[in-house]
């Protein structure tokens, strides 16, 4: 099944080859008493959490033991975060042999202590080690104190003859001066306790690149060359089909073609396509191209879909109440600009611009060339649909060529909304709104005049009475191979070298064998069109 909410291990885990055998080889120096310190970089919700929790699966050594802290666990973030450490450094030591969390129930304190006494292993350590860990649930979080809980897991390892592998997300957080603690002197005195551990090995990991990276790599950092670098990316394309194949549910398979288009939409970020997965598996089999359509709609390109959620609390945390920030972001979703480009854009100077990019932070790359993009395309997918006019974004990403050109035109006259709409799954393919009204437009890739069957029709026109909606045919024509198009009536877009025609659906012909729109039904002025329709369903004169 998808996962979308919690960590991904066992068989649902795929991919990340090279960096578990890294991970693998940290172990066997940290055994050989030989301790390392590696930091992982990588964006938000990449897999990183789930890496650990996997290498702690597959590791059967009982004399390992892993701790993973999240330093967002605790908010606001303070120095009481080292209470939790330290309490599950000694919930992962004792246990399985007690029976119960210790890390639960440390919230009473007297349970915790008397699940830790009914311990043998406990009882076998120092006394002054006993004392500390009886005293983690209560004891103030002074100076000295944090101490204590920086090196109980060192002391721990040595006492019962053990390894520890403590990982900590988002690590780059403690680098800020916290409620607590003293300006300054919190990653300076981790580093001091941490350089003298000979039986604990660190891993820190985090999503804001640039911090964590002053953090491990610049000569004013405490923690200067002591950590060695991984990245931590998304998906090949290949992994990226295989994680939506072997996820889905029984009963609802999803074809290898639809993978490998949502992986092209979408990339390989495993968070986005484990929610398309779940999107898309949520709806009845079989899938086609319409599911598709309708799974990105709902998830990305809709203002309560989960993903266009998740990245309007990313815009929000990047922008605040900033335009300038906003402007930036919106034109490095159009794509690569250089500065002088970018300024254009936001209407701003160089130097304001600069400042803007750097308050963006990791949400943008400089590459080497000298443009500025955005890290991610995907948000970038939505940074364009949010914006005006945006709305004939899902067409243009997930839209067939003729669905494509029918959207432009929508949009070139003016319609609101344009999206591959649920009801795409039976008569139309589009829904276009403009201000109270609703127009249901079937594409057709034809010459004119365009062919249907009595059945087809009929579909068309009970569908359009039970959605109260307007509807027109759109016949998208291509030009004849090698030759000029041939001229349109004026004031119809020509759109994608193809001549777009909206088609009046009560000027229609019968066949023989069903029923044709040619020529004659083409509408010249879709919006006078529309404002009949309204005026004859309403019963007031048209304009």
């Amino acid at each position: 099944m998808f996962r979308t909410s919690v960590p991904v291990t066992a068989e649902a885990f795929l991919d990340r080859d090279d960096a578990l055998r890294r991970l693998t080889d940290l172990l066997a120096a940290l055994r050989a008493g030989a301790p390392s310190w590696l930091c992982i970089l990588g964006p938000r919700k990449v897999g990183k959490t789930s890496l650990l929790l996997e290498l702690a699966r597959r590791t059967t050594d009982p004399s390992v033991l892993f701790v993973v802290l999240d330093v967002f666990e605790t908010m606001p973030v303070s120095v009481e975060l080292f209470r939790r450490y330290a309490i599950r450094v000694v919930d992962a030591a004792f246990s399985r042999e007690v029976g119960v969390s210790l890390e639960a129930v440390a919230d009473r304190p007297v349970d915790y202590r008397g699940a830790l006494q009914r311990s043998e292993r406990f009882a076998a350590l120092p006394a002054p080690v006993r004392a500390d860990v009886l005293e983690l649930p209560e004891h103030i979080m002074n100076d000295p104190f944090l101490r204590v809980c920086l090196e109980l897991p060192e002391r721990i390892a040595e006492a019962l003859g053990v390894a520890i592998l403590v990982a900590v997300d988002e690590f780059q957080e403690l680098g800020v001066p916290l409620p607590g603690g003293r300006d300054g002197e919190l990653l300076p005195l981790i580093r001091s306790v941490w350089q003298r551990h000979r039986r604990v090995a660190y891993v820190i990991s985090g999503s804001a690149r640039t911090m964590l990276l002053e953090l491990v790599t610049k000569e004013h950092s405490p923690f200067f060359q002591h950590f060695s670098l991984m990245e931590l990316g998304p998906f090949s394309q290949e992994d990226g089909i295989r994680l939506l194949l072997t996820n889905a549910p029984e009963g609802r398979r999803i074809r290898p073609d639809l993978a490998e288009r949502a992986v092209d939409l979408l990339g390989g970020h495993p968070f986005y396509l484990q929610l398309f997965g779940e999107t898309l598996t949520a709806q009845p089999p079989p899938y086609d191209e319409g599911s598709l359509k309708e799974a990105v709609q709902e998830l990305l390109f809709s203002r309560s879909g989960r993903l266009a959620l998740y990245f309007e609390n990313e815009f929000d945390r990047l922008v605040g109440r900033s335009t300038y920030l906003a402007a930036t972001l919106s034109a490095l979703s159009e794509g690569p600009l250089r500065l002088g480009q970018l300024a254009r854009a936001t209407h701003a100077q160089t130097g304001a611009t600069v400042r803007s990019l750097e308050r963006l932070g990791d949400a943008v790359v400089h590459d080497e060339s000298g443009e500025y993009r955005l890290a991610d395309a995907t948000f970038g997918l939505w940074l364009r649909w949010r914006r005006p006019g945006g709305t004939v974004v899902p067409m243009k990403v997930v839209g067939d060529e003729a669905e494509q050109a029918a959207a432009e035109y929508l949009a070139l006259t003016g319609f609101e909304l344009v999206y591959q709409s649920r009801a795409s799954r039976g008569a139309f393919d589009l829904l276009a709104t403009r201000g109270p009204h609703q127009l249901g437009v079937q594409v057709k890739r034809s010459p004119l005049p365009v062919r249907f069957t009595a059945p087809e029709w009929a579909r068309m026109v009970a569908e359009g009475k039970r959605l109260n909606w307007h509807w027109i045919v759109a016949a998208v024509t291509p030009p004849p191979e090698g030759k000029p198009l041939p001229p349109r009536p004026p004031r119809r877009p020509q759109i994608f070298g193809e001549r777009v025609i909206m088609l009046d659906p009560r000027k229609v012909r019968s066949t023989g064998k069903g029923v044709r729109l040619g020529e004659p039904a083409a509408i010249d002025n879709l919006l006078l069109w529309l404002d009949g329709q309204a005026s004859i369903r309403t019963g007031r004169e048209a304009p």
